[in-house]
């Protein structure tokens, strides 16, 4: 009885000191978003003026600022087929291939860079008159791309760099649970006469779903939390047409004093981050 009583002591004196850091860093800063979201704070007054719901009326009544989202789909779209690719490319790079080692160093290498280098890298590569990937299209006889300009596909092509710079992580995740499948499974279907396609769908993913809810989730909450390529690079131009819902947010904070506001966006997108995450889990667990 004395043992047991002193694994919970042992237990709960190892868990107070991460709790008490994620309270003190997670959950307060989280109760002082939604406080501020009920008032106009400027970011200068010491007291907090209450003015009840009126950010969020404002808010859903202002359709640019959910016109955001639309730019943010785009981003969304590409975390898909991060998934994918990262998920094919794991599949290659497990397999008994020369040099996979030094693919998996070369994949993974520009997760490693530092974003606002990749960042200027592409503003770089989408220059309409110096980009080396119009050179190349104009050698060919293909007129030049506007990688950046006034067209919805501007926001893919910001998206692209969020998929160039994490796909080698998506697929180290990945690899790592592909190396928890015993090979003796995959022998199995092999001689059975299973194919690439049917080892993948009744071996490969049913073994890695909770990786892979994992993975879809961060993949979903980074597209839906995107501010950096558009920061860095366009600015949310030209004319909003780049503006991300965090990045519309932080304009309102800090270019127009009003937190109140940018903190009652913040929580109606933590609400659809913890709804998408709720049905994730609901259609993933439906199809166990």
């Amino acid at each position: 009885m004395k043992s047991k009583i002193k694994d919970r002591i042992y237990i709960i004196c190892f868990l107070f000191i991460p709790m008490a850091l994620l309270m003190l860093f997670s959950y307060y800063p989280l109760m002082k978003l939604i406080q501020l979201s009920f008032t106009d704070w400027n970011g200068m007054s010491k007291d907090l003026h209450y003015i009840g719901l009126k950010n969020y009326r404002d808010i859903f009544s202002q359709k640019e600022l959910f016109m955001t989202f639309g730019n943010n789909m785009a981003y969304v779209v590409t975390a898909l087929i991060q998934q994918v690719a990262g998920l094919f490319l794991a599949i290659l790079l497990n397999s008994n291939i020369k040099m996979k080692t030094t693919f998996r160093a070369i994949l993974f290498m520009p997760y490693i860079i530092n974003g606002v280098a990749v960042a200027f890298m592409f503003n770089y590569m989408y220059d309409y008159s110096n980009s080396p990937v119009n050179f190349v299209l104009n050698l060919f006889g293909a007129e030049s791309v506007h990688f950046i300009s006034s067209s919805y596909m501007t926001n893919f092509a910001l998206s692209f760099i969020s998929f160039w710079k994490y796909v080698g992580w998506t697929m180290v995740i990945y690899i790592a649970a592909l190396q928890s499948i015993p090979g003796e499974v995959y022998e199995a279907a092999r001689i059975d006469g299973a194919g690439f396609f049917q080892t993948v769908r009744f071996i490969t993913l049913p073994n890695i779903k909770t990786m892979l809810e994992v993975s879809l989730l961060l993949s979903l909450n980074g597209a839906l939390q995107v501010y950096f390529e558009p920061f860095l690079i366009t600015k949310g131009g030209p004319n909003g047409r780049t503006a991300t819902f965090i990045s519309k947010s932080l304009e309102l904070a800090y270019s127009y004093s009003k937190y109140g506001k940018a903190a009652a966006m913040g929580v109606i997108l933590l609400v659809i981050i913890l709804l998408l995450v709720t049905i994730q889990k609901v259609f993933i667990k439906g199809d166990r």
